[in-house]
């Protein structure tokens, strides 16, 4: 008998994981995608207990299954999900990125999840400011940046 290759995929899922609820969960967020989500929502919606989903979702994040950023009560950025045996996330291509544009001169600018500090701090602003604006909190940033594309739009 031969099996196809996305059912050879959840065979080494299994293995590799050991345990039915995590291939029950990715199989759960495999077919939601990538996106945000809030963690007592969505575990409501799946019927799922809530401690027991986020130890899932760590293990499997921990084999390399998911990848995702936390943000507290703002839930979790979920933006990439193995498709098959050998896919690999590329953080510079796959992470989550925030869009801003200079007002003066139009140009856009990405700002990857994870490196707001850094663009913050080689620009001379200071990086807690600057994240609160990349999370919603004021319009414009320094009378120069307005964002045009927030990491949850992805």
């Amino acid at each position: 008998m031969k099996i196809n290759k996305q059912l050879r995929f959840y065979t080494y899922l299994k293995s590799e994981l050991g345990r039915n609820a995590d291939l029950l969960n990715f199989l759960f967020l495999q077919e939601l995608g990538t996106g945000k989500y809030v963690l007592p929502e969505l575990c409501k919606e799946l019927q799922v207990s809530r401690s027991n989903f986020n130890a899932s979702l760590i293990r499997l994040k921990k084999h390399g299954f998911i990848s995702y950023s936390g943000h507290s009560s703002n839930g979790i950025l979920l933006w990439w999900i193995k498709k098959n045996i050998d896919d690999e996330p590329c953080y510079k291509q796959n992470a989550p990125r925030w869009v801003i544009v200079d007002k003066e001169t139009r140009e856009l600018e990405e700002i990857i999840l994870g490196e707001e500090d850094l663009w913050a701090l080689k620009n001379g602003y200071n990086a807690g400011t600057f994240k609160n604006f990349l999370f919603g909190r004021y319009k414009c940033f320094a009378e120069k940046y307005e964002l045009v594309k927030s990491i949850s739009q992805d």
